[in-house]
């Protein structure tokens, strides 16, 4: 069965709006770049003078890996919300604060931080880009998905990332806020602590938002090849 990545990435004056990313058959491909494309003219981030969706054939295997269990951390606040995550870093590594403190700081930043865990460094070769997690999807997502028009549209999107990341070997954590105005739960992932959802990251139509990897790799090279390279496809969580 042939495969194939599609990627659609939307933009206004040059800023990042939007990206979705499928894996699906080759009967799917032009629905679900229909799909994408009415996906970002409807943004809450505005409409885009920029609209691109990319067709790749996938050759050689696909990875399945198994999906997080999601969980769900109560945060009043986006105090609390720190809190939270700083905790579950802590374990990992003695820069939790530096962590949040970076990541809450970035704007306008298409990929995600390289956090080394043991010294707090920055690792991705482009500061400015940073890594982009692609070429992923949920294992039972054919066409355009059922709950395309509700909120679990991000929630699916979401978790096959966090998935896809926190199942290779150097990737101790991830910590995520979305960028979307109108969106302010977040999450904090890994292989132990499985998704941890965390409402009220930041307030209410704040423009902020990143993703932080906590990684304890002094050569990043085979993991960001990973990340940005080997499809894979995420099984619901048994």
């Amino acid at each position: 069965m042939a495969l194939f990545s599609v990627k659609m990435r939307s933009s206004a004056l040059g800023s990042h709006i939007s990206g979705a990313e499928r894996i699906v058959e080759e009967r799917e491909v032009p629905n679900v770049c229909a799909a994408m494309s009415t996906r970002a003219l409807a943004h809450s981030k505005g409409q885009p003078d920029s609209i691109t969706v990319t067709v790749n054939a996938i050759d050689g295997d696909v990875a399945h890996i198994p999906a997080l269990p999601i969980t769900e951390a109560c945060c009043a606040d986006p105090a609390q919300a720190r809190d939270t995550v700083i905790e579950a870093l802590a374990p990992l590594t003695p820069h939790a604060a530096d962590a949040w403190e970076m990541l809450t700081g970035v704007r306008d930043m298409r990929g995600a931080i390289l956090f080394h865990a043991e010294t707090g460094a920055r690792l991705e070769p482009d500061n400015a880009r940073g890594v982009r997690v692609t070429s992923m999807d949920a294992a039972d997502a054919t066409g355009e998905r059922p709950e395309a028009r509700s909120g679990k549209t991000r929630v699916t999107d979401a978790l096959v990332l966090a998935s896809k990341v926190a199942h290779h070997p150097s990737v101790l954590a991830e910590v995520c806020i979305s960028d979307d105005p109108d969106y302010t739960t977040g999450y904090v992932a890994s292989r132990k602590l499985g998704y941890l959802r965390v409402p009220n990251m930041k307030p209410a139509g704040s423009h902020m938002g990143g993703r932080l990897f906590v990684v304890n790799t002094d050569n990043p090279a085979g993991l960001i090849d990973y990340l940005e390279h080997t499809p894979v496809l995420v099984e619901e969580a048994k």
